[in-house]
């Protein structure tokens, strides 16, 4: 019984961040949004047509837990795109209608639901939302192979996504369903995984090939070798037996934390950083990156030259209860490391600053980071790129500090790039494709129809201003 999945929001507020968000297929009517389970006789919300349930508890459940604040939000969503209806639609028409503010204004803090009305299901040729197709009578059926994309009853019955496409969302609806059972059998819904024990002696992730020729060589998982393919896409022997599928979805999930780490280790490679002391400072970090902080660890199991390893994670959209109602920063505090690491006399320390990064510049606590790491930051774009983004950037280029940034695909990093530029800076690492990007797909439902993007996909490294 998916008891877990159930009551996710009260593990969430006794302490375990780490929990699934609804699925897709949740969100697009195959799956419970209480208890993640698929049913024949699927459920809908008579009030605003978006919930689905596999049964009434989960329904009173659900209201309880949550639904109950969101319900009318999505009606007042459904009649703003009542007044957007158009028989048919062009993709750029459709995507358009999900960016507008009613909808970003409808729950500003609540980043679930916003996805939810994003990962909607809507018919593939006309792009008549699956709640315009309720209200007209329509059925909407989806691809039997991969259920991730439908056709409408009033469109013609033809081809709507080439082959590769159903195949990455099989993938993706595979790894959905890991997580869930995953979350289920241990309580965490990211697998953890890293190198068990202290490494003897460093290995350049620059000389290495991968993900596969990290775990193979670099870290302890060499009995992958001639079971997982190297794209971590499937099994060499595609007749592999259910525990050899159930280790490479771990691995391929475990890449979306350890990505993290291994990004900075490389860029502490590309700026030739050999401290024992290493100073992070994680910018425009959320509740993701605070949840992967034990991935850290990582660094220590690595390099055995480092001895120290202190992690700051700022930025404004971090919850934590301070000492006081008017303290924005949860000063340093020490987390054991694995017994190794502390026989070996190392130390882990990380402290939270609810705010802005050139904020948190100017008071007493500061001390300057051997590193700047800007995870998918998307700062160059958005509301707040001008009056949050903008005097961090320039700050963190005035005080000619090394900093990392990645972004979910090339697009994005070529933008930040060329604005980087008309400030003067200094490239380290020019943009490319991050080798450590993690390996888990996620559909992308705004910018290009069918498209995937993955954590930290493309990276580039700067310091200072180009004296040219």
């Amino acid at each position: 019984m998916p008891d877990k999945c159930k009551e996710r929001e009260s593990l969430a507020a006794a302490g375990n961040p780490d929990v699934p968000d609804i699925p897709v297929l949740g969100i697009r009517g195959r799956l419970c949004f209480r208890c993640f389970s698929p049913s024949k006789g699927i459920l809908k919300c008579g009030g605003c047509k978006r919930a689905y349930y596999c049964s009434k508890q989960c329904q009173k459940l659900d209201w309880a837990a949550l639904h109950k604040n969101h319900c009318k939000i999505f009606k007042t969503i459904n009649d703003f795109e009542e007044q957007q209806y158009k028989d048919m639609r062009t993709w750029s028409e459709y995507s358009a209608c999900l960016t507008v503010r009613i909808i970003r204004n409808a729950a500003p803090a609540d980043e679930a639901l916003r996805y939810i009305i994003q990962a909607q299901a809507y018919c593939a040729l006309c792009r008549r939302t699956a709640v315009q197709l309720a209200n007209r009578g329509v059925a909407l059926k989806s691809c039997d192979k991969c259920q991730m994309v439908s056709l409408c009853a009033d469109c013609p019955d033809e081809p709507t996504h080439t082959p590769s496409v159903c195949e990455s969302y099989v993938e993706f609806v595979k790894i959905e369903n890991f997580r869930i059972n995953f979350f289920e059998d241990t309580g965490k819904a990211s697998p953890v995984t890293c190198t068990q024990f202290p490494k003897n002696g460093k290995k350049p992730l620059a000389n290495s090939t991968g993900w596969h020729d990290y775990f193979v060589h670099i870290s302890d998982k060499p009995q992958i070798e001639g079971i997982i393919t190297p794209d971590f896409r499937g099994l060499v022997d595609s007749s592999g037996q259910e525990d050899q599928e159930r280790m490479r979805l771990f691995l391929l999930c475990a890449t979306d934390n350890l990505t993290m780490p291994l990004t900075i280790m490389a860029a502490l490679e590309d700026i030739a950083c050999n401290k024992a002391h290493l100073n992070i400072h994680i910018v425009g970090a959320t509740g993701r990156e605070v949840t992967a902080l034990g991935n850290f660890e990582e660094l220590f199991h690595l390099n055995p030259a480092y001895k120290a390893l202190h992690i700051t994670a700022i930025g404004p959209g971090l919850n934590f209860k301070a000492e006081t109602s008017q303290s924005a920063l949860i000063p340093k505090t020490e987390v054991n490391p694995c017994s190794a690491c502390k026989a070996d006399g190392r130390k882990r320390t990380i402290s939270i600053y609810k705010g802005l990064y050139h904020d948190f510049m100017t008071i007493p606590e500061y001390e300057k980071p051997d590193l700047v790491v800007m995870f998918n930051s998307g700062w160059a774009d958005g509301d707040d790129a001008v009056s949050d983004w903008a005097p961090t950037i320039e700050t963190v280029l005035e005080a000619d500090l090394p900093a990392v940034f990645t972004t979910y695909n090339k697009q994005e990093a070529d933008h930040e790039c060329r604005k980087l530029k008309e400030m003067g800076a200094k490239f380290v690492v020019p943009v490319g494709a991050n080798k450590w990007s993690g390996l888990m797909p996620t559909p992308e439902f705004i910018d290009e129809e069918y498209d995937l993007w993955f954590q930290n996909a493309y990276r580039y490294v700067i310091q200072g201003r180009d004296s040219q």
